[in-house]
């Protein structure tokens, strides 16, 4: 339950795999930016917000399980307002609606596993929006999709961004074997625009804080470059996207029988190829309904 100072009014509380900033509105008053996973994050949360620290409102970078897992869970319990981009607040509407960022898995297994994650936002920050008000307290939005169609940073009132999942830490890209962008092009902007961002302190999702995001936001774009060209280096021409996959997998040794992880698997891997169509890496045949992947030659 410890909380870990950054800056000013601006601390960070440590979940089971990510950082969650609270900004304090007010002594022992405070709004808190994502909310990790339901299963692991909410007694932590619940013993925090019961017992410590005032909850008086949530702002939601983007719908995924590990950040939107407790969203709905702390807005009832506590009565207060959450905020989200209008793209990230659509998708966590529903269950089905989840499929927008899980589209490998079926309209019965997303209705199983995210009812948790679900909530309505009361305020929509909207593309444009430079800042929004919660809990009395200004918010800048920090636009960085890629990630996710919506995926939004936050500046606190003390100039301390928080990326979410638009960098990663050293020890994270170590072990990444498949990194999670859904626009690998607009993620790769986000990164650089934050070359030449000023803020004072920035907070990594997972799982660091640092005053300085230029080196790191240098090697998470390498990253992305790297993990292409391993990627495109498991291409045979005439493969299948299954064929293909298979082949990754096995060079970097991802192995699961989840049907969860799978679907991230097999969508991330998907994204990567997306964006080598769009470079004019490899391209894509069709003959029926099969589609086969070949590397254009310069």
């Amino acid at each position: 339950m410890a909380l870990q100072h950054v800056k000013g009014n601006t601390w960070v509380y440590e979940g089971s795999t990510a950082l969650m900033p609270l900004y304090m509105v007010k002594e022992n008053e405070a709004v808190i930016i994502d909310t990790g996973f339901a299963k692991t994050d909410r007694e932590g949360l619940t013993k925090l917000f019961d017992e410590a620290v005032t909850l008086r409102g949530i702002i939601c970078t983007h719908a995924h399980f590990d950040h939107s897992g407790n969203v709905r869970y702390l807005q009832e319990r506590y009565g207060v307002p959450v905020a989200a981009h209008i793209i990230e607040a659509g998708i966590a509407t529903n269950t089905e609606s989840y499929r927008a960022n899980y589209i490998g898995l079926t309209y019965g297994k997303t209705s199983e596993l995210f009812p948790e994650e679900c909530f309505t936002a009361d305020v929509l920050i909207r593309p444009g929006d430079t800042t929004f008000t919660l809990a009395g307290a200004e918010f800048t939005v920090l636009p960085l999709p890629g990630h996710s169609a919506g995926h939004t940073g936050i500046i606190t009132p003390d100039n301390v961004a928080y990326v979410g999942d638009t960098i990663l830490d050293e020890a994270e890209i170590s072990s990444a074997k498949l990194p999670t962008s859904m626009f690998v092009q607009r993620d790769l902007e986000s990164k650089a625009n934050l070359l030449h961002s000023t803020c004072d302190a920035y907070i990594l999702a997972h799982k660091s804080v640092v005053e300085n995001i230029v080196p790191l936001a240098e090697k998470n774009i390498a990253f992305l470059y790297q993990k292409r060209d391993e990627i495109l280096s498991c291409l045979t021409d005439g493969m299948t996207l299954a064929q293909w996959l298979d082949v990754f997998c096995q060079k970097v040794n991802i192995r699961t029988r989840s049907t969860l992880k799978f679907s991230i698997i097999e969508r991330n891997f998907s994204n990567f190829v997306a964006w080598m169509t769009d470079e004019h890496l490899i391209e894509e045949r069709r003959e029926y309904c099969a589609k086969t992947y070949y590397r254009v030659e310069n």
